[in-house]
């Protein structure tokens, strides 16, 4: 399992919905709205806490 990092949900990355690679590491996403977060702005989700920042996400998880 691997933590998406855009809104911390947990992700098997055989069933991701969406990946992307950044420095030579593949992240996983639970959606394509977060991995289009996440390509527009690394650095943003990188080098923070777990906890992360969640506010201004609210593409309605259903998980």
């Amino acid at each position: 399992m691997t933590i998406d990092p855009v809104c911390k949900m947990t992700v098997e990355p055989q069933n991701a919905a969406a990946k992307a690679e950044h420095q030579g590491v593949t992240y996983y996403f639970c959606c394509d709205h977060c991995r289009k977060e996440f390509t527009a702005r690394p650095e943003k989700y990188l080098g923070k806490s777990q906890g992360g920042e969640h506010s201004g996400h609210s593409h309605g998880h259903h998980h």
